[in-house]
């Protein structure tokens, strides 16, 4: 007999084939054993994933979801106050968390706190569009609050869908936020950040949580909005089909964003013009940032200062060197 748990992820869960484009960024996928495997980015291998797993089965567990406890890699309560778990302790995690998993196997670059599984490990993928609808019918404030949202934005329902707890229906009104995922080209998402940094300006609509403010977070009607943007057009995902090669390690680097484009996106990719790199003065190049934390969290005009990577980036349309951060703790805003 299935209890409130399965009955509710049954309904929002969909098989990994209707996932039409392929995987892509921000999808909780339902691990066989009860595990939830979170994606981050586009790019990922022919009958896999790249992620982690954020949520276990564990009786002893501090996260619960419809009657069931479970461990969360990702995120702990410290001295009464939530915090984050680093990157680089969640990777040790991850191979206590999945046995098999060889901590030596080789990963791109870019992926170095992300872990690969193969698509047969998983029932399903909360799959953002339907876990959105459903969500909608199951919760009148996220109904009310994200019709109104469609209205004010200008954005079909179409190109709306969510992630983060609302995809596999946990939501608790009325103080729950909604992780939404905004579709869209280039052109169209540009319209929405616009939107929001409006909105922002308000510094009642801006969003601090972590000790820190969230420039594509905000508050509408109320409800918490953290704002996940997906490409609707894969000719515009610039490290489509990419290789990556490290040409030389710990590159040490101030510069200005020059164009940011693609910064709202995961990876976050800028221009950074009035480049030094070791003391050096460079010509423009582009940063590439692997770190989900960090989209939308830098703009043209922050001058950054970070340890990166230099890369050599293959896509099919060119051949280029850039810049490569994979943790937030290597880069950040000079104020």
């Amino acid at each position: 007999m299935s209890d409130l748990f399965d009955k509710t992820i049954q309904r929002y869960l969909q098989p990994v084939s209707s996932l039409k484009n392929g995987i892509g960024d921000a999808y909780y996928f339902f691990r066989k054993d009860g595990a939830f495997v979170f994606t981050e980015g586009y790019l990922h291998p022919e009958g896999g994933l790249m992620g982690k797993v954020m949520l276990t089965p564990d009786p002893d567990g501090d996260t619960e979801i419809f009657g069931r406890m479970f461990k969360s890699s990702y995120k702990r309560v410290v001295d009464g106050e939530l915090t984050l778990i680093s990157h680089p302790e969640q990777m040790l995690n991850q191979f206590d968390l999945t046995p098999g998993l060889d901590p030596d196997a080789p990963r791109p670059v870019y992926e170095e706190f992300h872990v690969e599984f193969s698509l047969d490990d998983f029932v399903g993928v909360f799959e953002h569009h339907h876990s959105l609808l459903t969500a909608m019918e199951d919760y009148p404030m996220v109904k009310d609050s994200i019709e109104d949202l469609s209205r004010g934005f200008d954005v079909p329902f179409s190109r709306l869908g969510c992630t983060g707890s609302t995809c596999y229906g946990k939501f608790e009104e009325p103080d729950d936020d909604v992780d939404l995922v905004w579709y869209g080209s280039i052109a169209e998402n540009k319209k929405v950040l616009a939107q929001i940094m409006e909105l922002t300006r308000n510094p009642k609509n801006r969003v601090f949580e972590f000790g820190r403010w969230w420039p594509i977070r905000f508050f509408w009607n109320g409800m918490m909005i953290c704002s996940f943007f997906n490409y609707r057009l894969e000719e515009e995902m610039p490290l489509r089909n990419c290789r990556m090669t490290i040409l030389e390690e710990d590159i040490k680097g101030v510069g200005m964003v020059d164009d940011d484009t693609h910064t709202i996106y995961m990876p976050s990719i800028m221009t950074l013009s009035h480049l030094l790199l070791n003391g050096k003065k460079s010509r423009d190049m582009d940063l590439i940032i692997y770190d989900g934390s960090l989209r939308g969290e830098f703009f043209a005009g922050d001058y950054l200062e970070f340890k990166a990577y230099r890369v050599l980036v293959q896509t099919p349309d060119r051949e280029y060197e850039a810049l490569l951060v994979n943790l937030r703790d290597n880069i950040n805003k000079e104020e």
